[in-house]
């Protein structure tokens, strides 16, 4: 079984390698090539180019990196029709793997799969008939999600979110990260700028300000910013 599996940023790099622990459980001969960051590179994936290039945000991101992204799809899309796998899988990314599935499917009969169901019953409803013109299959993340999904003509099953897999931090857990940080029983905040390089340069700033006034009203109160590897170097710069 060859699959080619397109991820862009750090929460599809974890539902990637998860997915590809998975699918080598019912499939022991699966190989996979594609995108991906770290943790999908430790599950054995050659990633065609760094997946930062392609972790984008915005119509003013989009804009300023057209040229670059466009090229990146079409070599990405040309990469998937020459490997001819059983299954293309993007997750999540629209902006860029629904754009690579188009052109796929205008080439070729590859099936597509697209992982974690945009939230078309929040806002742009019209997504969903616009992706069933080249996607087969959808993986939904919620469950009331595939519903919106199959009105639109594809395939949808849920598979549940990730994070009822993640462990639950038990009290003695709570204890031990407070000790290590020499924390206490001070206040804590939890700092949460994103995952993406783009938010890191745009957000961390308005966080440093609010850091900056709860610090001087509240002395005692202590932060954490727990970072993704790939915008690590750029939060401690920050």
């Amino acid at each position: 079984m060859r699959v080619f599996v397109i991820a862009g940023e750090a929460s599809g790099d974890k539902l990637g390698a998860a997915m590809m622990m998975g699918l080598r459980k019912h499939a022991a001969d699966a190989q996979f090539e594609g995108i991906g960051g770290d943790r999908m590179i430790a599950e054995g994936l050659q990633s065609l180019f760094p997946m930062d290039e392609i972790s984008i945000m915005g119509i003013t991101e989009i804009l300023s990196q057209y040229r670059a992204l466009k090229a990146r799809i079409r070599q990405t899309a040309d990469a998937v029709i020459a490997a001819k796998p059983d299954v293309l899988i993007t997750i999540d990314l629209p902006e860029f793997s629904l754009r690579v599935a188009k052109l796929v499917k205008a080439q070729s009969d590859i099936r597509t799969v697209h992982y974690v169901a945009p939230t078309v019953w929040a806002w742009r409803p019209g997504r969903a008939k616009k992706m069933a013109a080249h996607i087969d299959q959808v993986l939904a993340l919620l469950p009331f999600e595939p519903p919106y999904m199959e009105a639109a003509g594809m395939r949808c099953d849920f598979v549940g979110h990730p994070v009822v897999t993640d462990p639950v931090a038990t009290p003695d857990d709570v204890a031990d990260f407070r000790d290590q940080y020499a924390i206490g029983e001070a206040p804590l905040a939890l700092i949460l700028p994103g995952s993406r390089r783009s938010e890191i340069n745009r957000l961390l700033p308005v966080f440093a300000e609010v850091v900056s006034r709860l610090r001087s009203e509240h002395p005692q109160m202590r932060f954490v910013l727990p970072a993704a590897q790939n915008v690590a170097p750029a939060v401690e710069e920050a």
